[in-house]
């Protein structure tokens, strides 16, 4: 199950190469990127086989922090550039996130450098919970994207009424309750570090140690997917677009060959545009095959009541109502 977050992070950052100069798109990336080295990291092998190329004593585990917390910042920031329009608002918010990470990434550095975490081990809250520097790496960073995912959260909720289109208000739906549940996997960390590693027996934190990769990967798994579905849907509708544009093309081939008697009026004088409903650019051949219709028709020629049923349907498919 460690390697599902992680796979998706990835995936979702090469999806959105294409907005890496896009200046406000372009945080989603950062914050796959982060997260995604962030989830790698965290997987049991990547972390022991790691730690030992960054010095020892666990710097692995401070580098993971540190990208959660910054790809969690990305998240806030394009949280923020998505749903705050008035732009006194939306610099408040992006400099509060700012001074936020600033404070917060101090304080985890601080607090590990203080911290003695010799031997290599992933579960830092249980093993050195008990550590006044480590409690303050732990507390501080957790503290931070709890904030940060709340505050994503509330923000997406707040303006769900007001987006447009079912997908983009679905994919907003599942990136907050992704956020929501990170927060509750974060939590489910902190109680680790509150109960410390005395109790390790304990079925508390047995059942802690066992949900945990449980909300961490319904977390991501849910905002990979609020980030997709937006996309999935505009997809979803330019190949249901493409599929009809090609079957009108072939239902009107018929009255669109009748019209061709008089190859005077025809705009393309050939017959390759037979095989338009199988070739590229489909919307425009149906456009192009329309107007040739019409044309014909302004010039005398009488259409069956299929046959103007079709070219309706055509129009109002280019026009967008489809």
């Amino acid at each position: 199950m460690d390697y599902v977050p992680a796979a998706m992070l990835w995936l979702l950052t090469i999806i959105r190469i294409p907005t890496i100069l896009h200046k406000e798109r372009a945080s989603v990336l950062r914050a796959t990127f982060f997260a995604a080295i962030a989830c790698t990291l965290f997987i049991p092998e990547v972390y022991a086989n790691t730690d030992p190329l960054l010095g020892g004593r666990n710097h692995v585990g401070l580098v993971l922090i540190i990208a959660i917390m910054a790809g969690f910042w990305q998240f806030h920031t394009a949280t923020v550039l998505a749903t705050f329009v008035d732009d006194v608002r939306r610099r408040h918010h992006l400099k509060r996130g700012r001074l936020a990470a600033i404070v917060a990434g101090t304080c985890v550095v601080y607090g590990f450098s203080v911290s003695h975490v010799e031997i290599t081990n992933q579960n830092l809250p249980l093993v050195y919970g008990n550590q006044p520097g480590m409690q303050l790496f732990l507390w501080t960073g957790s503290a931070f994207i709890i904030w940060v995912c709340s505050d994503v959260a509330l923000n997406c909720f707040r303006f769900l009424p007001e987006l447009r289109g079912r997908s983009f208000r679905s994919g907003v739906s599942c990136f907050a309750a992704g956020c929501l549940l990170m927060a509750v996997a974060l939590g489910n960390r902190l109680s680790l570090g509150l109960i410390g590693e005395s109790s390790s027996d304990n079925p508390l934190v047995v059942g802690l140690n066992w949900s945990f990769p449980i909300f961490e990967t319904l977390a991501v798994i849910l905002v990979t997917l609020g980030l997709m579905i937006p996309r999935y849907g505009v997809s979803a509708r330019l190949i249901r677009r493409s599929f009809r544009s090609r079957w009108l093309m072939v239902l009107l081939t018929p009255t669109w060959r009748r019209s061709s008697t008089e190859r005077k009026y025809l705009l393309r004088n050939r017959w390759t545009p037979l095989l338009d409903p199988v070739t590229g650019h489909p919307v425009d051949h149906l456009h192009r095959r329309v107007i040739e219709i019409r044309d014909c028709q302004l010039r005398g020629l009488a259409l069956h009541p299929r046959d103007r049923i079709l070219v309706n349907q055509a129009e109002q498919l280019l026009q967008g109502h489809d």
